[in-house]
Protein backbone atom coordinates (compact mmCIF):
# COMPACT_ATOMS: atom_id res chain seq x y z
CA UNK A 1 0.00 0.00 0.00
CA UNK A 2 1.00 3.67 -1.12
CA UNK A 3 1.82 6.10 2.43
CA UNK A 4 -1.01 8.30 2.25
CA UNK A 5 0.11 11.46 0.59
CA UNK A 6 0.31 14.81 2.88
CA UNK A 7 0.49 18.00 2.49
CA UNK A 8 -0.38 20.89 5.11
CA UNK A 9 -2.14 18.13 6.87
CA UNK A 10 -4.12 16.99 3.40
CA UNK A 11 -4.36 13.27 3.93
CA UNK A 12 -5.50 10.84 0.96
CA UNK A 13 -5.65 7.41 0.70
CA UNK A 14 -7.34 4.43 -1.48
CA UNK A 15 -9.84 2.94 0.79
CA UNK A 16 -9.21 -0.62 -0.60
CA UNK A 17 -5.27 -0.33 -0.28
CA UNK A 18 -5.84 0.91 3.37
CA UNK A 19 -8.16 -2.17 4.40
CA UNK A 20 -6.20 -4.47 2.86
CA UNK A 21 -3.43 -3.48 4.66
CA UNK A 22 -5.04 -3.47 8.19
CA UNK A 23 -3.52 -5.19 10.57
CA UNK A 24 -4.29 -8.15 12.79
CA UNK A 25 -7.47 -8.09 14.90
CA UNK A 26 -6.89 -7.56 18.67
CA UNK A 27 -10.03 -7.92 21.25
CA UNK A 28 -11.42 -4.71 22.29
CA UNK A 29 -9.96 -3.19 25.34
CA UNK A 30 -13.29 -3.38 27.50
CA UNK A 31 -16.03 -5.81 26.31
CA UNK A 32 -18.92 -6.35 27.74
CA UNK A 33 -20.23 -9.99 27.44
CA UNK A 34 -18.96 -13.32 26.35
CA UNK A 35 -18.56 -12.88 22.44
CA UNK A 36 -15.64 -10.38 22.28
CA UNK A 37 -15.60 -8.09 19.06
CA UNK A 38 -12.08 -8.15 17.64
CA UNK A 39 -11.04 -4.74 16.04
CA UNK A 40 -8.23 -3.67 13.47
CA UNK A 41 -7.51 0.36 12.45
CA UNK A 42 -5.11 1.51 9.94
CA UNK A 43 -4.89 5.90 10.95
CA UNK A 44 -2.95 7.70 9.39
CA UNK A 45 -1.99 11.28 11.54
CA UNK A 46 -2.30 14.54 10.61
CA UNK A 47 1.17 16.42 10.25
CA UNK A 48 -0.62 19.64 11.94
CA UNK A 49 -2.26 17.87 14.99
CA UNK A 50 -0.69 14.47 16.29
CA UNK A 51 -3.69 13.80 18.70
CA UNK A 52 -5.93 13.94 15.17
CA UNK A 53 -5.91 10.99 12.98
CA UNK A 54 -8.25 9.60 9.94
CA UNK A 55 -8.31 5.73 8.60
CA UNK A 56 -10.50 2.64 8.51
CA UNK A 57 -11.54 0.27 11.04
CA UNK A 58 -13.33 -3.08 10.99
CA UNK A 59 -15.09 -4.88 13.97
CA UNK A 60 -16.17 -8.37 14.12
CA UNK A 61 -19.66 -8.98 16.44
CA UNK A 62 -19.51 -8.11 19.96
CA UNK A 63 -20.68 -5.62 22.60
CA UNK A 64 -17.95 -3.04 24.06
CA UNK A 65 -17.62 -0.06 25.58
CA UNK A 66 -16.05 3.19 23.36
CA UNK A 67 -12.70 4.11 24.23
CA UNK A 68 -13.01 7.18 22.13
CA UNK A 69 -12.68 10.25 23.90
CA UNK A 70 -11.96 12.45 20.92
CA UNK A 71 -14.56 13.97 18.19
CA UNK A 72 -15.16 11.40 15.82
CA UNK A 73 -16.84 11.60 12.28
CA UNK A 74 -17.21 8.12 10.34
CA UNK A 75 -18.83 6.60 7.50
CA UNK A 76 -19.93 3.31 7.81
CA UNK A 77 -18.93 1.10 4.55
CA UNK A 78 -20.59 -2.19 5.61
CA UNK A 79 -22.24 -3.61 8.97
CA UNK A 80 -25.17 -3.37 11.24
CA UNK A 81 -24.77 -2.33 14.81
CA UNK A 82 -26.06 -0.03 17.66
CA UNK A 83 -24.19 2.38 19.76
CA UNK A 84 -26.11 3.34 22.94
CA UNK A 85 -24.73 6.78 24.07
CA UNK A 86 -24.46 7.13 28.23
CA UNK A 87 -27.69 8.55 29.10
CA UNK A 88 -29.08 8.29 25.56
CA UNK A 89 -31.63 5.98 23.75
CA UNK A 90 -29.90 3.39 21.13
CA UNK A 91 -28.72 4.46 17.72
CA UNK A 92 -28.82 2.41 15.22
CA UNK A 93 -26.25 2.23 12.47
CA UNK A 94 -25.90 1.09 8.80
CA UNK A 95 -24.02 0.92 5.93
CA UNK A 96 -24.15 3.92 3.88
CA UNK A 97 -24.72 6.26 7.10
CA UNK A 98 -22.81 8.84 8.36
CA UNK A 99 -22.03 9.54 12.09
CA UNK A 100 -20.67 12.43 14.55
CA UNK A 101 -19.60 11.95 18.07
CA UNK A 102 -18.88 14.44 20.02
CA UNK A 103 -15.83 15.16 22.59
CA UNK A 104 -16.06 12.87 25.36
CA UNK A 105 -19.32 10.30 23.98
CA UNK A 106 -19.21 7.66 26.28
CA UNK A 107 -21.80 4.56 25.26
CA UNK A 108 -21.38 0.98 24.20
CA UNK A 109 -21.33 -0.69 20.98
CA UNK A 110 -23.36 -3.39 20.18
CA UNK A 111 -21.53 -4.52 16.79
CA UNK A 112 -24.42 -7.37 14.86
CA UNK A 113 -22.52 -7.85 12.20
CA UNK A 114 -18.49 -6.65 10.31
CA UNK A 115 -18.57 -2.89 10.86
CA UNK A 116 -16.25 -1.70 8.51
CA UNK A 117 -15.92 2.26 8.88
CA UNK A 118 -14.17 5.81 7.69
CA UNK A 119 -13.09 7.77 10.21
CA UNK A 120 -11.46 10.97 11.14
CA UNK A 121 -10.67 11.55 15.20
CA UNK A 122 -10.36 15.03 15.96
CA UNK A 123 -9.47 17.56 19.09
CA UNK A 124 -12.24 20.26 18.79
CA UNK A 125 -10.73 23.39 19.57
CA UNK A 126 -12.91 27.06 19.74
Amino acid sequence: MNSPAESMSIVKFRVDEALAGLPPATPVKAPLGDLVAQVASLGFPSASCPTSKSGVWRCSPGVWRRQVVQAEFCVFLEGDCVFTPDGGPPIAIGAGEAVYFPAGSGGVWDIRSQATKLFIVFDERA
